[in-house]
């Protein structure tokens, strides 16, 4: 296939490569591929929180011991009835005793379930180990109760079934006598050297790194650690990470990028799928095993499988936490629900593992999800269910002279395209002859896409020379300027380098006999002037809300070319955008915030964005109608602690949702 140079690259370059311990080259490691191909693995939460196994409805159990702390009232007096006041965290060591733990069978059920890989809670932020730690003085399960290595057993069963295995480690602690009153002692002779000793034991193929929010990337040292586990360590080449590394790295540094009981608001992203992104979530609320919840807290098996489909469908992994009971038994409900996800994988994996992102994920409003194989020649065509008569499929055209599967059966079915849409014949009888499933299957044999070709600006002298590079020598390239899409007496072909003297909106798509055109590559051209940018104010502080912000003086003011934060702060800071938006044709159009924590977006006064207040990463879109000209603009924005995003884009009548590009914005009226 045309892409298998870029994937051999991609190999080479974790092979060949030795990074240096600062972002930007961690961040030019690929994800590597065997990661992207898994798509389903099987997380882990079981330590000392697994003995009381408590807490109230809907929170996590694992964070027990931080409730104790805290004083939360409802987990206090559980302790209380049932401990004692006086009883310690600590002395759950003797309680701990995990005596009908059987890692290779639980290996073997993890491999009959479909998972590709396994990550264990190696240490949890209760600062207790799974494993003989050194710097854990004892704080272990070798040395408690359970008198075994649990992490290097499991480490050795699931390796020998075959399967990946990793594991999950706390870079804080909330009981650590140095933490977080001496964080370079802390990190400098415990949390370092006891994380580096767990990759060198147990060779991970994977690593979930958590606990981050609580400092920055430099107080973790986490560029250091990464440049030695790629570099040096006894970890496996293509070693997978996240982007847990410290407050600011989160969906920006590090590996894969990990969502947590919100799988990026169902959308699709393209910085995501190129990265690899990874939704991790229980079977029910809770992480580690909750006794309080009950049946109706934990997600169907239906629910679990559909869910799986979608995300794969938009690039990315399932992470799907079970939480053993402290004597190593895995609770009933959770083997049902994994079981049943292994019998349905069973039958459809083919349209689950290996595969990519079609370009259309899902049509039909939402009721189909779409995966392509990674040859590009077949569409898996999720459903819910098969109608009586045709199924029609918006959207999608196949081709040839094969007849369309339905996998895990016999059934071949026979079908035609019409227009923009695919009609498949289903027979009258089908109820009666295919079994009951969650989610059905289609195999669509399709014209294999073109990659989208690349596209290199080099801007000077208020010029700017642009280049366009093939991944097929074969293929013909095709361009247009602004809005227009690239079609037949629009575009212009591309025979080499050329230069353009103005700001535009840059459209390319490559074409070739036999393959469907590859996706339009849509860039701006900035050539700009003193005329534009924004001008940005800087706030320091902590708020609620933005009008908190701007009850506050600003501390910097300086000009901008685009809404980026300051790379320099981390936490309790604000900004303010003001300047002038170009608008080209009177029309709706559409704009959307995607930040953490809150962001307000006015144009010419009028609140058009509403994603304010304290919350985590969340997308909020609006409309206005807009006349031709300038228009004043405002983006507001602020964080509070943890992590800190703010992306911004717009969509037109003419144009999908994209950055507004740096040429629409001016300082002042010109």
């Amino acid at each position: 296939m045309r892409s298998f140079g870029l994937i051999l690259l991609s190999v080479m370059s974790l092979i060949a490569k030795d990074y240096e311990p600062n972002w930007e080259s961690l961040d030019s490691r690929p994800t590597p591929q065997w990661y992207k191909d898994a798509k389903f693995g099987i997380f882990i939460h079981w330590g000392l929180y697994s003995v009381p196994a408590w807490g109230p409805r809907g929170s996590y159990a694992e964070w027990y011991l931080n409730g104790l702390k805290s004083g939360d009232s409802t987990r206090l007096k559980y302790h209380e009835e049932n401990y004692g006041k006086d009883f310690p965290y600590r002395d759950f060591i003797k309680l701990f005793k995990s005596e009908k733990y059987e890692p290779e069978k639980w290996a073997e059920l993890f491999k009959e379930f479909g998972a590709k890989y396994i990550v264990l809670t190696s240490k949890h932020h209760d600062g207790f180990c799974l494993w003989p730690s050194k710097e854990s003085d004892g704080y272990n399960s070798v040395e408690g109760a359970a008198k075994r290595d649990l992490l290097g057993d499991l480490n050795t069963a699931v390796k020998k079934s075959g399967l990946k295995s990793g594991f999950y480690y706390s870079l804080y602690e909330w009981d650590h006598q140095d933490y977080p009153t001496n964080i370079p002692k802390y990190v400098n002779d415990h949390m370092l050297p006891q994380f580096k000793d767990a990759v060198q034991r147990y060779k991970p193929s994977i690593i979930f790194s958590d606990g981050e929010w609580d400092q920055d990337s430099q107080k973790w040292r986490s560029e250091e650690f990464l440049a030695w586990l790629y570099n040096e360590s006894s970890a496996p080449q293509d070693v997978v990470v996240n982007d847990r590394w410290g407050g600011e790295t989160r969906f920006k540094h590090g590996g894969y990028y990990s969502t947590e009981y919100d799988p990026n608001s169902g959308s699709v992203n393209e910085e995501f799928i190129q990265q690899g992104w990874e939704e991790c979530r229980g079977i029910g609320r809770s992480f580690g095993y909750n006794r309080n919840e009950r049946p109706e807290d934990y997600n169907t098996s239906e629910e679990l499988i559909r869910l799986l489909v979608d995300i794969v469908s938009r690039g990315g992994n399932l992470l799907l936490n079970i939480g053993p009971k402290a004597d190593g038994t895995i609770p009933k409900i959770m083997v049902d629900r994994l079981k049943d996800i292994g019998v349905w994988l069973d039958k459809n994996g083919e349209a689950i593992y290996k595969t990519t992102v079609n370009r259309i994920t899902q049509s039909n409003n939402g009721k189909v999800k779409y995966t392509l194989s990674k040859d590009r020649r077949s569409i898996y065509a999720f459903i819910e269910e098969i109608p009586d008569g045709n199924l029609t499929l918006d959207g999608i055209q196949s081709t040839g002279h094969e007849r369309i599967k339905l996998l895990g059966t016999d059934e071949e079915f026979n079908w035609r395209n019409r227009r923009d849409k695919l009609v498949i014949q289903i027979p009258k009888n089908i109820n009666e002859i295919v079994e009951d499933s969650p989610t059905y299957v289609f195999e669509i044999p399709v014209l294999p896409y073109l990659d989208k070709p690349n596209v290199q600006i080099s801007e000077h002298d208020g010029k700017a020379e642009i280049t366009f590079i093939s991944n097929d020598s074969t293929s013909e390239l095709r361009y247009t300027f602004g809005n227009w899409v690239v079609r037949k007496g629009y575009e212009k072909k591309y025979s080499g380098p050329f230069t353009l003297n103005k700001s535009t909106m840059l459209n390319v798509q490559a074409f070739a006999d036999g393959f469907l055109s590859s996706q339009v590559v849509t860039v701006p051209v900035n050539i700009l002037d003193e005329s534009h940018g924004l001008i940005r104010q800087t706030y320091e502080g902590q708020w609620e809300n933005c009008d908190q912000m701007l009850d506050s003086d600003f501390v910097e003011e300086k000009t901008v070319f685009s809404l980026g934060l300051d790379a320099a702060k981390k936490n309790n800071f604000g900004h303010v955008f003001k300047g002038m938006i170009y608008i080209e044709k009177r029309g709706t159009y559409e704009f959307q915030t995607t930040s953490d924590d809150g962001s307000r977006l006015f144009i010419n006064g009028f609140p058009v964005v509403d994603n304010d207040g304290l919350h985590g990463r969340k997308t909020i879109s609006g409309d206005i109608v807009l006349k031709k000209g300038l228009q004043k603009f405002e983006m507001q924005y602020f964080e509070r602690g943890g992590q800190e995003s703010l992306d911004v884009k717009w969509k037109g009548s003419e144009f999908e949702w994209q950055e507004i590009p740096a040429f629409k914005f001016y300082t002042t009226i010109h």
